[in-house]
């Protein structure tokens, strides 16, 4: 009897982790087709930014000054909105995602005035995780699309190991979209209509 218990608990774990890999939404934002692909060079330029002490300073508070934030704000989502307020030539009208600091504020503000559409990860497409029900979250953009669920991104507020020890900053990350990231599942993705 115990045997067929877990039995059906494993069952009913693997069904609500497939469940959670397909409920995503994607929500899609105009915007001009050579806005992403500056804002996209952009972003590879920051790739390699590193912080001062691992604790969000240093280079990375550029990312930052566009919301007023003091050093040692979390910055993921800052990261993304600097790279297309750079490509916008400072124009914050030509940005086409929220101007917020938080990875859920882009995804509700895309949710409130993007279309929906059918949930496939593109290039220039944000990926939006979040923590349980709380607003933490992270952000990355993706560049290229494998199979199985597997993106290439570029993610502010990151670590990887440099030189044998651990180093925040900017980095390119390989994510399966499928599974969760520690504790973090995908809420969504924003996307982006081309305009001329």
């Amino acid at each position: 009897m115990k045997r067929h218990s877990v039995q059906i608990i494993l069952l009913c774990i693997a069904f609500l982790i497939s469940c959670n890999a397909y409920a995503q939404s994607k929500y899609m934002l105009p915007c001009s087709e050579a806005l992403l692909t500056r804002s996209l060079e952009v972003a590879m330029a920051e790739v390699g930014t590193l912080e001062q002490s691992n604790r969000n300073d240093g280079a990375v508070v550029k990312y930052l000054k566009p919301f007023g934030l003091p050093s040692g704000t979390q910055y993921c989502a800052a990261g993304q909105y600097y790279c297309f307020l750079v490509a916008a030539n400072y124009s914050p009208e030509k940005v086409p995602i929220a101007k917020t600091a938080l990875a859920q504020g882009v995804y509700n503000d895309a949710k409130r005035r993007g279309s929906k559409v059918h949930y496939q990860p593109q290039v220039h497409d944000l990926v939006v995780w979040r923590n349980g029900n709380s607003s933490k979250g992270h952000i990355e953009r993706i560049y290229k699309v494998e199979d199985g669920g597997w993106v290439n991104t570029i993610a502010f507020n990151s670590s990887r190991k440099v030189n044998g020890r651990v180093q925040e900053g900017v980095f390119l990350k390989r994510r399966n979209l499928l599974h969760p990231m520690g504790r973090l599942i995908v809420k969504g993705l924003v996307g982006f209509e081309w305009k001329k």
